[in-house]
């Protein structure tokens, strides 16, 4: 009896111990299918920081947003959500990276600054493969990709982005802040003490801050070359009024010396005329 009660709670036991396992492994497996599959969002377009409808205007980023929208800079999905809380992935960033770039080129473009009067970073020129494609191509983009316009459009500009190196976007990763940093100082001269290196991952809004900074940097320095272009182009033409006004001045000196030279002629005609007819008279008495 007593080695049937044995056996009985070593059978009890095992079963116990199998159902821990095999609940275990059950928990194991929903959860790793239970994770959020990464899925491409569209983006908006509002017209100003009020139609973001999760940004308050107390939150650190708030300015920050309402510049970036200002300047047409992508950052809103479709549903003009902005999400700061959540982690700054590769296919937004690019996205708002490559608008920042042509947000800054429109105002060299309208004031005529050339790529030699700034510091805009550029590389050699890559491309962008859709599936596979070539070994200098950045692969990882499903068909139609809302971020593969954003890619080309950075390859083609010679942007140098740090995870290249992989040739993988792997549009859904997470980015640091050191990898963002590296990329800002890259493109636009941009470097802060304010990096955490540790950070595994950069926020949204924290993202909104430090690209509002880099683009406001380097618009300001593109700004201070139009006020110096300006300032030349001023002197420049106050100094061809100079001239004008010079030679104006010089051309109606010569017209009143011609005016003069003809009225002394005719004076000195005149008053000879006048000595010939009184030496006639005097000839003839």
């Amino acid at each position: 009896m007593k080695n049937y009660l044995k056996i009985f709670t070593s059978l009890l036991i095992s079963a116990i111990i199998m159902n821990n396992v095999e609940a275990q492994t059950r928990t194991k497996i929903k959860t790793k299918s239970d994770e959020p599959k990464f899925v491409e969002q569209n983006f908006g377009s509002p017209a100003s920081v009020a139609d973001v409808a999760d940004i308050a205007d107390s939150s650190l980023a708030y300015n920050s947003v309402k510049n970036l929208i200002d300047k047409k800079v992508t950052l809103a999905y479709e549903d003009n959500s902005f999400r700061g809380n959540e982690p700054i992935r590769r296919g937004d960033f690019i996205v708002a990276l490559n608008s920042a770039i042509d947000a800054v080129k429109k105002v060299e473009t309208e004031h005529g600054i050339t790529s030699s009067d700034n510091s805009m970073a550029v590389g050699a020129v890559s491309t962008v493969e859709e599936k596979g494609g070539g070994t200098n191509g950045l692969t990882g983009f499903q068909d139609g990709s809302v971020y593969y316009p954003a890619a080309q459009s950075l390859m083609q500009k010679g942007v140098n982005l740090s995870f290249e190196k992989s040739k993988i976007f792997n549009p859904g990763s997470p980015m640091s802040e050191k990898e963002v940093y590296e990329i800002l100082n890259n493109v636009f001269g941009y470097s802060t003490a304010g990096m955490n290196p540790y950070a595994t991952t950069m926020s949204r809004s924290k993202f909104a801050m430090a690209l509002d900074n880099a683009l406001s940097t380097k618009l300001q320095q593109d700004y201070a070359i139009i006020d110096q272009k300006n300032a030349e182009a001023e002197q420049d033409r106050q100094a061809e009024q100079q001239s004008l006004q010079a030679q104006m001045q010089q051309q109606e000196q010569m017209k009143r010396d011609s005016l003069n030279s003809a009225y002394q002629a005719e004076q000195m005609a005149i008053e000879k005329k006048a000595q010939e007819n009184l030496s006639k008279k005097k000839k003839g008495k």
